[in-house]
């Protein structure tokens, strides 16, 4: 059986194109790994149909925003690692997941691995049809 994650949604315009957006993605892609393990992320962009589906479904109203679980947590707002952990942990029901992110709580962004870790998240790949 595949191990539970935590969805992770950021609906974007295009993190390559728009800062806020680029930041919105770094903050995930510069999760410790032992953080990344428990989540499954995707940028969102509003530049294609498939963004613009997830941006209604999740009745976004600003962009960039991160949603966790289906609830828009972060409308406009870059968070911060803790405030991203806590948000993870008020909305996964596994005591398991909650332990370890706790635990990892105090390791911090890794913005030394960030270009490994967004070409991982795959951050614009997703966004532009036109190259």
């Amino acid at each position: 059986m595949a191990e539970e994650k935590i969805v992770v949604d950021v609906l974007t315009l295009d993190s390559v194109q728009c800062a806020a957006c680029g930041y919105m993605m770094e903050s995930m892609a510069a999760m410790p790994e032992e953080v990344q393990a428990l989540i499954e992320y995707k940028e969102h962009s509003i530049k294609n149909k498939a963004g613009i589906g997830k941006f209604m479904e999740l009745k976004g109203k600003v962009l960039p925003s991160i949603a966790i679980e289906g609830d828009i947590v972060f409308p406009s707002i870059i968070p911060q690692y803790e405030e991203l952990i806590d948000e993870m942990v008020k909305r996964t029901k596994n005591p398991e997941i909650v332990e370890k992110l706790k635990a990892a709580r105090e390791t911090g962004f890794q913005f030394d691995k960030l270009g490994e870790n967004l070409d991982k998240a795959g951050a614009g790949k997703n966004t532009r049809s036109d190259s």
